[in-house]
């Protein structure tokens, strides 16, 4: 009763308040480089409660970075926010790569970049391994017992306080220590998972939302991959057999693919690989997973998935270089900016647990079946489980203006879940690049769109048929090959 009384008073003390002054920031922000980035930016940090609710116990420092309006006068209120993906990417680190995303944007407007809790420099859940990465385990793209212990055993935070949700709050908070009163929200990937939470938590502070490659929270990761991958992979498929010269040179590519798997599956291939990166040779045994990894990453750029029917068939003669070398380019970019701990702390809270017995049988029977699945559901069974919101699957209603993005081959968040999280968003516009992987917003006139939905606070007037016109790269013939 007291403390109703008290809100009650502090209510009507609310409501006779005079209006509230221009916020002034209590984030002290210093001149700063970022690598990549021309131009002096501004970073500093902010420290939040690692439990959020208990408001006791540890602090977490939140690292931050701003690329501030060129222009001083005329400044737009509403900064753009990133929001990364993964999850486990940290923001501060994609600056090089956003900017000229942004760069008539951000003439007019700040571009904020925050690792969230977990990520970059924001007291990260890094998994280190003291055993050297060679390229076996590269290629395996695998979660190791031991190393899902080891990490456990030497983080120093508590896992399951590393959620969507609870990042939300962080992100809501830091908004407020900046001084601004709305964002422009964008986000890629496991970000618009982040954005979607944001809208659903704080829709008065989102003045627009762009979302790239939708991850929405009733997706259950990893186990779509299986779905999506092989449909992207039968797009390849297709789009070789349109391809008069594709299909002359590789004729047969998915029967030839599976062959390769059900033979790897029975007995694995010892092949030396050279490493492009250092020019040394090692060796590799080549699995039925080696292979299947080998084969999902690189749909997520459309210019490596061009590779892969040369990679394919040049593995099927017993040369598996092709194949294999253009994977490290991939790992190699998760590897620089991930933070695994803070990736299974998301998984293992907000997707395994919902995956089902049917929906494994439904997996084993795809192209990749469960080899992108196991690992994590085995790793989450140690992986301590962080408490989700109840609202936390239900589909995110607003009246925001939201554009959203996606690529028609992405193996990892195609059309299909955009289209799903676009039918509750009433002002929201769906774009589709038929041609392009997995990210839509640096290619083609993708930015210019961007730019116009953020100065107009509009996707319905969109014109997105440009999209249309992005081509799918030419696909890699053996020199020789008769026109």
């Amino acid at each position: 009763m007291k403390r109703f009384l008290f809100l009650a008073a502090a209510a009507m003390l609310a409501a006779c308040a005079p209006d509230p002054e221009p916020v002034t920031p209590a984030i002290t922000l210093a001149d700063c480089r970022l690598p990549g980035v021309e131009g002096a930016a501004k970073c500093g940090t902010y420290e939040v409660w690692e439990d959020r609710e208990a408001r006791s116990g540890r602090r977490i420092r939140l690292d931050i970075a701003v690329l501030p309006a060129a222009r001083v006068r005329g400044r737009a209120p509403d900064p753009v926010l990133v929001l990364a993906g993964g999850p486990g990417q940290g923001a501060v680190a994609l600056a090089s790569q956003v900017r000229p995303m942004f760069a008539r944007l951000n003439d007019a407007r700040d571009i904020v970049l925050i690792d969230q809790r977990g990520t970059g420099n924001s007291h990260p859940l890094d998994c280190d391994d003291d055993e050297e990465t060679g390229l076996q385990s590269l290629f395996e793209d695998s979660l190791p017992a031991r190393l899902v212990a080891r990490c456990l055993a030497h983080l120093d935070a508590d896992p399951r306080l590393y959620l969507t949700s609870i990042a939300v709050e962080d992100l809501d908070e830091v908004r407020g220590a900046l001084g601004y009163e709305s964002l422009n929200l964008w986000g890629g990937s496991y970000g618009t998972r982040v954005g979607l939470e944001y809208l659903r938590r704080h829709p008065g502070r989102v003045r627009t939302l762009t979302l790239d490659g939708v991850a929405p929270a009733s997706m259950k990761l990893p186990l779509s991959f299986a779905a999506d991958g092989e449909a992207a992979f039968d797009r390849l498929i297709e789009a070789c057999r349109s391809d008069a010269r594709c299909d002359r040179t590789y004729p047969q590519l998915r029967a030839t693919t599976d062959a390769m798997r059900r033979s790897l599956a029975r007995k694995p291939v010892r092949v030396a690989i050279q490493d492009p990166r250092t020019g040394d040779r090692e060796t590799v045994d080549v699995t039925e997973n080696v292979f299947l990894s080998g084969l999902f990453r690189p749909l997520y750029v459309a210019e490596l998935a061009s590779l892969l029917p040369y990679g394919i068939t040049a593995a099927a003669d017993g040369d598996f270089n092709p194949l294999l070398a253009q994977n490290l380019e991939v790992a190699d970019d998760i590897a620089e900016n991930l933070s695994l701990g803070m990736h299974l702390s998301v998984i293992c809270s907000e997707d395994v647990p919902r995956i089902t017995a049917a929906d494994l049988a439904a997996a084993s029977r795809s192209l990749f079946g469960r080899a992108l699945v196991d690992d994590f559901i085995r790793a989450c069974r140690a992986w301590p489980r962080g408490r989700v919101p109840d609202d936390f699957y239900q589909p995110v209603r607003a009246g925001t203006p939201v554009l959203i993005l996606s690529g028609g081959i992405d193996p990892a968040t195609p059309p299909r879940h955009g289209e799903l999280v676009a039918a509750d968003l009433p002002n929201s516009r769906h774009l589709v690049a038929p041609q392009l992987g997995h990210g839509v917003s640096g290619h083609g006139c993708a930015p210019r769109l961007i730019e116009s939905f953020i100065r107009l606070g509009d996707a319905k007037s969109l014109d997105g048929r440009c999209l249309e016109r992005i081509p799918r790269p030419m696909f890699l013939l053996p020199l020789g090959t008769r026109p």
